[in-house]
């Protein structure tokens, strides 16, 4: 068995146990007091450190060989019976600036953190501890304690504000994010204030699987996440008080951080932002009549058949120096850094798409939702036409890698860059038209564990036969395909109703089957004509060890 020690505070264990102390882990327990009385979800947190004697002196630490010290696992028991394991390597500032020499090691990130729901445990006293898996296969019982669970207790909302730091600096368009959950009922609203006023309600529902693991008896956890993006031009530039309050449906309310902010707002440094929606990165992008030898090259104006059209969308936001001033005056489209349009002088109504083309100005009520005071946001989408037979046989563009940029001016005669990507320009001088789609889960460095559902969806005009899963290069098994996707006709509606309302594909990706870390799944598609096409990849974290 190792020994341990187990100090009353951080400076307390500094003294106590310099690197030549003749004990193998250092363990603190943070959280619940020994004694606590609780309510509802109840964290155990705390941290764990070897004490590297078997590394020799701090100072050869970083070349030093971990492997039989590392902490492989850490389980959480009550009155004697498991109930989840700990989620661990989580970042600990305040430890490694009384233990600095740890910087470097396997053990930079010390913390873990799990939890336990007390609601399905009689009112009394009720015993805990932690079981420490190492490497080398031994295990040791660390934390031990009690703590007097009252069902009576409303538990109240809790969570962490994560954005804005500590006197962090704020201007034009800024991320309040954070997480928040409710033990005994659910969060009803997520208030963010100003000096001690509410300036609006966060959306909530945001992706976190990293509270799921700290949470895992909660159903609500995976999705705690919030984010509000507040206009900080509605504010006097100087230092303010920030904090968010949450109230749960029970009509408790709990402030969980607060933040001296400080706004500086000039006419420079609110240039417009924004986000390109479709297409995709790397997309193939399908054009007719433009064949480079020579033959086939129909005349007429751009948009015409035979040609292929695609769209480029998007939306694009300002804001200005003063709550009266900013706004997008203009967006454009540029390939390799040439102008194809400008919405100022460039827009049209296409009546194959019954939709205003080269247009800024589309109803956004999703942009509205995240950016609910910026005047604009409720008619912030762009949307661009290409041609792609014009450009290779009429343009000069040659068939292959090409960038695609959309930049914006506003009113105050700021110009950003919304954002650049890959794309790939191809004809119908060969007998494939490549297929297109997209990815949705897992999501780009979304941790995941166990079973874990690819989706998405594809489609080919010469017809999907197959959707091949590969992960690092390795194929995996064909999904299911020809499913349900209602979300792709509403979002995509010039593409043919026949193919994108049953676009959809769905496969189960064992990662139990991959190493934990980093990993990157590729979907391909097959056409009836055995031609194969990519349509999107996607880095993901496995972390089946917790």
């Amino acid at each position: 068995m190792r020994q341990k020690v187990i100090g009353s505070a951080l400076i307390l264990l500094t003294l106590l146990l310099p690197a030549s102390a003749s004990a193998d882990s250092i363990f603190w327990l943070d959280t619940p007091q020994p004694g606590q009385t609780v309510a509802g979800l109840v964290e155990v947190s705390g941290w764990i450190l070897d004490d590297g004697q078997d590394c020799g002196p701090p100072s050869t630490w970083q070349a030093c060989d971990w492997t039989d010290a590392m902490v492989s696992n850490i389980d959480l028991y009550v009155n004697g019976d498991y109930v989840a394991s700990a989620d661990l390597n989580q970042p600990r500032f305040d430890v490694l600036q009384a233990y600095p020499w740890y910087v470097g090691t396997p053990y930079r990130r010390p913390g873990f953190s799990t939890s336990f729901d007390s609601s399905s445990l009689d009112d009394g006293i009720h015993s805990l501890f932690v079981r420490v898996s190492y490497t080398d296969m031994t295990t040791e019982d660390l934390g031990f304690r009690t703590v007097n669970v009252d069902n009576t207790i409303n538990q109240v909302p809790f969570g962490e504000l994560e954005m804005p730091g500590p006197s962090q600096p704020m201007n034009g368009v800024f991320p309040i994010t954070g997480w928040s959950l409710d033990g005994d009922g659910y969060i009803e609203d997520v208030e963010i204030m100003v000096d001690g006023l509410v300036v609006g309600h966060a959306v909530t529902g945001v992706h976190r699987p990293d509270i799921a693991h700290r949470f895992p008896s909660n159903p609500d956890a995976e999705d705690a996440g919030f984010v509000r993006m507040i206009n900080t031009g509605t504010m006097a530039n100087g230092i303010h008080i920030l904090a968010v309050r949450l109230r749960d449906n029970d009509g408790a309310t709990r402030i969980i951080g607060r933040r001296f902010v400080q706004v500086l707002n000039t006419g420079y440094n609110l240039a417009p932002f924004g986000g390109i929606d479709w297409p995709v990165a790397n997309h193939v992008m399908f054009g007719r009549g433009c064949d480079e030898q020579g033959g086939g090259i129909p005349s007429g104006p751009q948009y015409e058949q035979p040609r292929s059209i695609e769209h480029i969308t998007g939306w694009a936001l300002d804001i200005g120096s003063a709550a009266d001033r900013g706004g997008v005056k203009w967006v454009e489209l540029l390939l390799n850094g040439t102008i194809l349009a400008n919405t100022l002088v460039d827009d049209f109504y296409y009546w194959d798409f019954e939709s205003d083309v080269n247009y800024y100005g589309h109803e956004r009520m999703d942009i509205f939702e995240l950016f609910p005071d910026v005047p604009q946001a409720k008619h912030s989408g762009f949307t661009f036409l290409v041609d792609v037979g014009y450009l290779v046989a009429t343009m000069g563009y040659h068939q292959g890698l090409h960038y695609l940029k959309v930049r914006a001016g506003d009113i105050e005669g700021n110009v950003a860059d919304i954002a650049t990507l890959p794309v790939i320009l191809d004809c119908d001088d060969d007998p494939d038209r490549p297929a297109f789609g997209d990815i949705y889960t897992p999501v780009h460095m979304g941790r995941v564990s166990g079973t874990v559902d690819v989706t998405g969806w594809a489609i080919d005009y010469e017809y999907v036969w197959a959707v091949e899963i590969w992960v690092d290069g390795v194929f995996i098994g064909l999904a299911d395909f020809l499913l349900p996707s209602p979300e792709v006709v509403l979002k995509y509606p010039w593409y043919l109703p026949s193919f994108a309302e049953d676009a959809g594909y769905s496969y189960d990706l064992d990662t139990t089957q991959l190493t934990d870390g980093e990993h990157r799944v590729v979907v391909r598609t097959e056409d009836r004509w055995g031609f194969n096409s990519i349509i999107g990849e996607r880095v993901f974290v496995v972390d089946n060890l917790n």
